[in-house]
C-alpha cells in the first residue's frame, strides 16, 4: 500500500512499532468527552486497553491501520482503522455464538461502556444481517494537531477503501466527530442518548 499526501502530512500504514503512539493519540483525543472520563478510573488503565486491542489487530487481514504524519515534524499525528469481517465471522456473528474477547476487539469495562457497547452491536448486527460491510472503528487526532485536515484526508481515505470494495460502511461517531461524518455522505441510522447523570457516582440534578 503506498502513502497519500498533502500540502502538510502524509498517509501510511501503520506498523506495531507505532502502537504506543496510537494509543496516546486515541486516549488524548477521547478525554475531553465527559463519557470517556467516566469509562475508565485513570488514562492508564484507558491506554493500557487501548494497547491490547491494537496488539491484536495491526497486520490482521481484517483490519487496515492508516496514520498521518507531518512532513515537516515527521510526527504521527492522527489515525485510523477499519475493519472489514470476512464471511465465516459474519455468519458466526448472526448464528448467535458468544464467546470471550476475540485478539482484536477491545476489552470494554462494565458499566457505561459495556452498555454503550451493546447498544452499538445490536443496531450494527441489525443493520449488516448477512451482508459484507466495513465498519471505522477509530479515528483520533492529537489535539494540538487538529483542525489541520488530517481527519478529514482518513475520513475521505476510509470511503475510497468502502468504495473500492463496493461494500457499506458504518460507524458510531461522538458529538466531535459526527459533523465531519455527516460532511462526507456519512446518514444516521440510529442515536443513542445517554444521561451521564446516570452513570456518574454522586451527580444529581444539574451536575
Amino acid at each position: 500500500m503506498t502513502s497519500e499526501s498533502s500540502a502538510s502530512f502524509t498517509l501510511h500504514p501503520a506498523t506495531p512499532h507505532d502502537i504506543p503512539r496510537l494509543a496516546r493519540i486515541h486516549v488524548a483525543a477521547c478525554l475531553p468527552d465527559n463519557a470517556f472520563k467516566l469509562y475508565f478510573a485513570t488514562s492508564q488503565e484507558f491506554k493500557r486497553r487501548v494497547t491490547a486491542m491494537l496488539e491484536g489487530q495491526i497486520g490482521e487481514p481484517t483490519w487496515t491501520h492508516i496514520k498521518a504524519v507531518g512532513k515537516e515534524t515527521g510526527v504521527l499525528a492522527a489515525w485510523a482503522s477499519w475493519f472489514t469481517p470476512s464471511e465465516g465471522e459474519i455468519r458466526e456473528r448472526d448464528g448467535g455464538f458468544e464467546g470471550g474477547t476475540d485478539k482484536g476487539e477491545f476489552d470494554f469495562p462494565p458499566g457505561l461502556p459495556a452498555y454503550v457497547e451493546a447498544d452499538t452491536q445490536a443496531w450494527l448486527a441489525k443493520a449488516t444481517r448477512g451482508q459484507r460491510h466495513i465498519v471505522c472503528k477509530a479515528l483520533f487526532t492529537d489535539p494540538p494537531f487538529q483542525k489541520q485536515g488530517m481527519g478529514t484526508a482518513l475520513v475521505a481515505y476510509g470511503n475510497r477503501l468502502a468504495d473500492e470494495a463496493q461494500l457499506p460502511m458504518f460507524l458510531q461517531a461522538s458529538p466531535y466527530g459526527y459533523p465531519v461524518y455527516k460532511k462526507h455522505g456519512f446518514e444516521t441510522v440510529q442515536v443513542l442518548d445517554v444521561d451521564l447523570r446516570e452513570w456518574a457516582e454522586g451527580a444529581e440534578g444539574d451536575d
